[in-house]
């Protein structure tokens, strides 16, 4: 019986941060929504591995976009934006190309939505990432400095 509701216990748990992005105005996005999911590169972390990054639960997409489609989501980002605890954003032009958007904590859990749009000429590469954890801005801005050194 213990067991049971043991794992009754675990699943609402992970149900809660598994559906953490709802209430977003980007959430449509990550549900598939605005982009096709086949053509999107979803990654989806929990637990022990996110333990040195502070975070508990990690979701990201990647995927390709028109112009068109790259404006909707911009404007879904901005929208989050807008109801934010605090965010830093970047455009180019009148399109948003970068947002780190802390939101309204979740209990005591803190959580960030990131943007990142880049254009390959034709057409934007977008990510989006949804955040939980203990992590603050400034655990964040130190690891995304340590990715993008890596990257050079």
């Amino acid at each position: 019986m213990k067991k049971i509701v043991f794992c009754l216990v675990a699943l609402l748990l992970f149900a809660g941060t598994a559906f953490g992005q709802r209430g977003l105005n980007c959430y449509p996005v990550f549900r598939g929504k605005i982009v096709p999911t086949k053509q999107m590169i979803t990654t989806e972390v929990r637990g022990g591995s996110m333990a040195t990054y502070k975070l508990d639960y990690y979701r990201g997409i990647t995927f390709q976009a028109d112009t068109t489609t790259a404006v909707k989501i911009a404007a879904m980002v901005e929208a989050d934006a807008g109801e934010a605890v605090s965010c830093e954003t970047e455009k180019t032009g009148d399109l948003l190309t970068y947002a780190l958007i802390e939101l309204r904590p979740d209990r005591k859990i803190n959580r960030y939505l990131c943007y990142q749009a880049r254009s390959n000429g034709y057409a934007w590469m977008v990510t989006i990432l949804y955040l939980e954890g203990i992590a603050t801005l400034e655990d964040l801005h130190s690891m995304f400095e340590k990715q993008a050194s890596k990257e050079k």
